[in-house]
C-alpha cells in the first residue's frame, strides 16, 4: 500500500538517519554537486550532454576505470564503437600511453593493466550492439544473464542513449523519452546506477553553458533523467586541454554551476577540476 505519511514516521526518520551509500565519481566537484557521487543502489540515471566530438565518450571510460578502481564491476555497453576500439581507449587511459603508440608499447601496456588489476579492481565489461537495433527491454535480458551468471554489476555505462531502439513512439521526442524512462527503470531492477550521454543540438555549439533547452531531439529525456551534466568547451578550450561541466539538472543537489577540468585526448583521460586561482596542468 506504499508508505503511510503518518503512521509509519519511524520508517521515515529511520530512512533518514540511514547514510545512503555511493559511488564517487573522483571528481571532487561532481562528487560535491551530487551528494558524494553516483547512487549505490541505483533508481537513478545519469546523463552527460555534449556537442559532437567534444569527449562524451572519454567521460563515460573514465566513469567506468573510475568506478572499477573501487573495486566494483562496470557493464560498459557501446553503440558507437566497436568493443575492442573502447578496449583500446580503457587501455590507454589506464596506463596514460597514447592511443596511437599503444601497438609499440604492449610491454608497458600489459604491466600497467597487471599493476591494475593488483590493486583490487572489479572488472570492466565491455559490450557492443549495433546502433539503433536494441532496445532497453534486450539489454535488460542481457544483464539479467550475466546477473544470472553470479557476476554482480555495481553500475552500468551506456555510450550512448540516442542510439538505442524504442518501437513505439511516433517522433524523436516520444522515441527518446520512452528509452530514457525505459533505461531509468534498468536502474531500479538491477540496484545499480545507470551513467549514459546525449547529444546537444547545434544551437548549443560555442555556447557558454547551455541548457536544458540546446538537449537534442528529446527534451523528454531531460524530464526523465535524475543528473544532467553539460559538456561544452569556449574557443580556446581545446587548445589550452581544457573540457568544461556545467550542472544542467540535479535532482540531488546544486546546479547551475560550472567547472573546468584537464582533458588529454591523446590518452582518453579526463583529470581533476582545476580551480581560478591554479595553473593549468596534469594530474599524473
Amino acid at each position: 500500500m506504499g508508505i503511510d505519511l503518518y503512521g509509519n514516521i519511524d520508517t521515515i526518520v529511520n530512512d533518514l538517519l540511514n547514510v545512503q551509500k555511493m559511488i564517487p565519481s573522483t571528481w571532487p566537484w561532481l562528487d560535491e554537486a551530487l551528494g558524494g557521487g553516483f547512487l549505490e543502489q541505483g533508481r537513478a540515471l545519469y546523463v552527460f550532454a555534449g556537442e559532437t566530438n567534444i569527449g562524451k565518450s572519454i567521460f563515460l571510460g573514465n566513469i567506468a576505470t573510475n568506478i572499477s578502481r573501487q573495486g566494483k564491476n562496470v557493464l560498459l555497453i557501446t553503440l558507437e564503437m566497436s568493443e575492442l576500439l573502447y578496449a583500446k581507449r580503457l587501455c590507454s587511459n589506464v596506463s596514460k600511453i597514447p592511443l596511437n603508440s599503444l601497438s609499440i608499447n604492449t610491454s608497458a601496456l600489459k604491466q600497467a593493466i597487471v599493476e591494475e588489476k593488483a590493486r583490487g579492481n572489479g572488472s570492466i565489461f565491455i559490450k557492443e550492439f549495433p546502433p539503433a537495433t536494441v532496445t532497453p527491454n534486450q539489454i535488460k535480458a542481457f544483464i539479467k544473464k550475466i546477473t544470472d551468471a553470479g557476476i554482480c554489476i555495481d553500475a552500468i555505462v551506456i555510450d550512448y542513449l540516442n542510439l538505442l531502439h524504442s518501437p513505439s513512439g511516433s517522433n524523436s521526442y516520444e522515441r527518446v523519452k520512452i528509452i530514457a524512462e525505459q533505461v531509468r527503470a534498468i536502474s531500479y531492477i538491477f540496484n545499480c546506477p545507470v551513467i549514459s550521454a546525449t547529444q546537444l543540438n547545434r544551437s548549443s555549439y560555442g555556447a557558454p553553458d547551455p541548457g536544458l533547452g540546446t538537449i537534442s531531439e528529446s527534451i523528454g529525456l531531460a524530464a526523465t533523467a535524475d543528473v544532467i551534466v553539460s559538456l561544452y568547451q569556449n574557443e580556446e578550450d581545446r587548445e589550452l586541454g581544457v573540457i568544461r561541466m556545467g550542472m544542467m539538472k540535479n535532482r540531488y543537489g546544486m546546479r547551475g554551476h560550472t567547472q573546468a577540468m584537464r582533458i588529454d585526448y591523446s590518452t582518453s583521460v579526463s583529470y581533476t577540476h582545476l580551480r581560478a586561482h591554479e595553473t593549468l596542468r596534469y594530474l599524473v
